[in-house]
This record gives C-alpha cells, structure tokens and sequence, in this order.
C-alpha cells in the first residue's frame, strides 16, 4: 500500500494547484503625458541697442524651441509671458504669435506636435529695465491631460549704461523670428 500513497500525493498537490486563481493580468499603463525641453539660443540674453522693433530698437531677445519628450501631442491654449517674474498684461499674445515651424520641420499652427517641437523669438522690447524673461504655456494632450509648462528662466543682461530706461512698461514684441 506504500506504493498507492506516492500517487495519491502528487494527485492532490495537482488538485491544490489547479484550484488556485491564476495571477491578475496587470492593469493597462496609464497613457503618457506630454513633457518638454526648452532651449535658448542665448542665456543670458545680451542687450540689444537695434534689430528688435521699429518703433523700440533696443531690448533683449533669443530664438526658443519647445521640444516636446513625451511622443504625445499637445493644443496648446495659453502663454503667458514674465518679466522678473510677473506676468506681464502687456506681452499678452498668442502662442501662434511668438512660435511656429523650426527650420525643416513639420508645425500645426496651436500646437506642438507628439516628438515635434516649436520654434520662435522670445524676449521684450521695452525702456524698461529687466532681469529675467519667463514663458508659460498651458493646453492639452492628445491623451486628454492639462499640461501647464513653465520654461526655464531667461536671463536678461544687462542694459549698457549709456542706455536709459524712461518709461517703465513700453513694450513691442520683437520683429524677426530669429532660428525658426
């Protein structure tokens, strides 16, 4: 009867094991969220006394690009643009204004596209006197995320003495796209 009671044993471990529930397939991964990179061409951004407007020539001003990471496509709804910090009512513009196609690339005006990126000028031409330049985008993927973006900080160098700032707060965007 020894012989019988091997078989019996590993009849039941095959039983116990069948019995058991078999793993829970993982849930599905959460569908990515757009992410960027932005670059300057110049940080900080040098004084410029001409080439930034017609009617203010002088200011500071680099070319950007927005590169999205992420492979996910972004409608872009929002800037917002800084100075020192502040939002500042008077760069209110759209984001259609200040970015558009980077040289070679494919662009859809409103948007950065899923691994694209989006060039333009950014800066201020003003007779005030600044430190720091900042933008911010807000939208939403292709996935259906709110994406609120700060860039980094642009820094402003620093207007030559000989440069006076009369009127704090007159500004003119800057004229032509630099790097696009």
């Amino acid at each position: 009867m020894t012989a019988g009671r091997p078989i019996v044993l590993a009849l039941a471990s095959a039983i116990v094991a069948c019995s058991k529930s078999s793993p829970t397939a993982p849930a599905p991964a959460a569908p990515p969220t757009a992410a960027f990179q932005v670059t300057y061409q110049q940080n900080p951004a040098p004084f410029q006394t001409s080439g930034c407007s017609f009617s203010t020539p002088s200011g500071w001003y680099t070319a950007a690009r927005i590169q999205e990471t992420a492979g996910v496509a972004v409608t872009v709804t929002a800037l917002t643009q800084k100075l020192d910090g502040a939002a500042a009512a008077f760069l209110n513009e759209s984001f259609n204004s200040r970015f558009g196609a980077c040289s070679g690339a494919a662009f859809t005006p409103g948007m950065i596209l899923a691994s694209g990126a989006a060039c333009g000028t950014v800066g201020a031409c003003t007779t005030g006197t600044y430190s720091t330049y900042q933008f911010s985008i807000a939208g939403t993927d292709a996935n259906g995320h709110a994406i609120a973006f700060d860039a980094p900080v642009l820094q402003l160098g620093a207007r030559p003495a000989a440069q006076t700032a009369p009127a704090a707060g007159t500004w003119f965007p800057p004229s032509a796209p630099i790097g696009r």
